[in-house]
């Protein structure tokens, strides 16, 4: 289903289109588009509101790729691309967004697409796309039911069915197996605004939600901290006129 998105204009631009950004991203950075990487470059603005990217070196990509924070979360930054003010989740490796190791697995063993966009993997995007939809969302997004299916079929797995997502039980066997095999463990994302669905959660195997502990960045834990003050003490209109902005 297209998704109608209103993007703020901007009478300078930073990149003259998505395909430029992308070329400069994979000449100077490691990272790829964690989902909708099927909507870039031509697409993009007809489909969907944000870029999700992973990235090796937060600093490195946040600087090559011209980005500026945005106080719309921790990992939220924005650039403008084709004169509209497009808005990016970046995740970098050690942020705890998917287990580290998992992390370094998905940059290393990344593909592209025709357009030249990384992505992961087959197997590796269908058992994130599930993690995210699952444990970092509450409920399921339309649009990701088809794409599972169609992952499931490309990597073996023909007993999936397009509704199991929505079965706790046999979606929960189906990651914590994968989990388990490889070594990978839930993490508390530095993102304290990464929500964590206990519902689904409390299905998963004791050793894959054993929750191991990372340090975070100081600077990374005190902007979650007052990012998430802020969005409690700001008054409702601003917060109104915000969501219409953006």
């Amino acid at each position: 289903m297209k998704q109608n998105h209103t993007f703020k204009e901007s009478p300078i631009s930073d990149w003259k289109n998505f395909q430029e950004f992308i070329e400069v991203a994979n000449k100077h950075c490691n990272w790829l588009v964690l989902r909708n990487f099927e909507y870039l470059p031509n697409v993009f603005f007809e489909n969907d509101k944000d870029v999700d990217v992973l990235c090796e070196d937060l600093d490195l990509f946040v600087k090559r790729m011209k980005l500026k924070k945005s106080l719309l979360g921790t990992a939220a930054y924005e650039t403008t691309i084709e004169n509209k003010v497009v808005h990016f989740d970046v995740r970098f490796l050690g942020d705890n967004y998917y287990d580290k190791l998992w992390q370094y697995k998905m940059l290393k063993n990344k593909i592209y697409s025709p357009n030249k966009v990384p992505r992961m993997n087959d197997i590796d995007y269908f058992y994130s796309l599930i993690y995210h939809s699952k444990i970092q969302k509450n409920e399921v997004k339309e649009v990701y039911k088809e794409r599972l299916k169609i992952l499931a079929t490309s990597i073996g797995i023909d007993e999936y069915q397009e509704h199991d997502i929505e079965n706790n039980k046999i979606i929960s066997n189906l990651l914590s197996v994968f989990m388990k095999k490889n070594k990978y463990t839930f993490s508390q994302p530095a993102d304290i605004n990464v929500p964590k669905n206990n519902k689904f959660f409390l299905h998963l195997d004791p050793s894959v939600k054993k929750e191991a502990a990372h340090s975070l960045p100081r600077k990374t834990i005190i902007l979650g901290v007052v990012l998430k003050i802020a969005v409690i003490v700001i008054p409702k209109r601003i917060k109104a006129l915000l969501k219409k902005l953006f």
